[in-house]
């Protein structure tokens, strides 16, 4: 099983593990600051462009907002991940010799990611499939504990219905496209950006639990709903641990689109 290289940076235990974490935590709140209005400077930008573009209406049907999801997200990433070889990349092959070190460079690294880094190193195995319909049973059953607990509070709403962006009634080829968008694209990019990319980034920083909070608590947040948010803080941490375990994102994007697909046969084919 491969190895995160963070595993081999976060040693420190007790005390002076936690005046690590402290010294980290103005790093730690740039990663999830930049993470937060990445992801929702690219909904503004391509919702707001195709909305220019197609009009409203259009904009809001399923074909369309399949598309508005999956720019979306690989823009998102692609600023996160990407972005920083290429302006590497490109301050690198115009730097001159014997010059010192660019205090840019240094700043852009922090952003810099591999392979490793984000997870995607090698083929899911049978171990991802087999560890994400166990923690599956896991997760369901935290969820449960939490949303019980938070029933205590008035200004929660259990049964507040989620915003997907598509209707409840949608039957042929428009559910396929709701399927795409809610079952795949979802599932994978939101692994890439939140248990590949920030994970691998706070991990290096944090030691596991404070890494795995920090994450879990953004990934909620940023779901806009407390009932859902509650729901996708339990989901979170399983993801984490699985990132954590196995090394990978695999098992992770396993178990998001189980979670998802069954949320999904509810929703638009059972119809509940």
């Amino acid at each position: 099983m491969e190895q995160l290289n963070y595993k081999t940076t976060r040693k420190e235990k007790g005390f002076r593990g936690f005046l690590t974490n402290l010294k980290s935590l103005p790093l730690v709140f740039i990663y999830l600051i930049s993470t937060y209005f990445t992801s929702f400077a690219s909904e503004i930008i391509i919702g707001y462009a195709m909305i220019f573009t197609l009009g409203p209406a259009t904009f809001k049907t399923p074909v369309m907002m399949t598309t508005y999801t999956a720019l979306a997200y690989i823009l998102a990433f692609t600023i996160l991940a990407g972005l920083p070889k290429l302006v590497l990349r490109s301050h690198k092959t115009n730097d001159k010799p014997n010059t010192k070190s660019n205090p840019f460079k240094k700043f852009i690294r922090l952003w810099q990611v591999d392979k490793k880094d984000l997870g995607v190193i090698g083929l899911p195995t049978f171990l991802d499939i087999t560890l994400s319909l166990i923690t599956f049973v896991g997760y369901t059953f935290i969820s449960y504990l939490l949303l019980e607990l938070f029933k205590n509070f008035s200004w929660f709403q259990v049964n507040q219905a989620q915003d997907v962006g598509f209707s409840h009634y949608l039957v042929g080829i428009d559910r396929i496209f709701a399927f795409i968008s809610l079952v795949i694209l979802a599932p994978v990019f939101e692994e890439l950006i939140f248990r590949g990319w920030l994970f691998g980034k706070l991990r290096k920083k944090l030691q596991l639990i404070p890494a795995i909070l920090f994450t879990s608590i953004l990934f909620g947040a940023m779901h806009g709903q407390w009932n859902v948010g509650v729901n996708v803080f339990a989901l979170s941490l399983f993801l984490c641990g699985l990132r954590e375990f196995t090394g990978t994102i695999y098992a992770s994007i396993l178990l998001h689109m189980i979670k998802n697909g069954i949320a999904f046969y509810f929703m638009y084919v059972i119809g509940l």
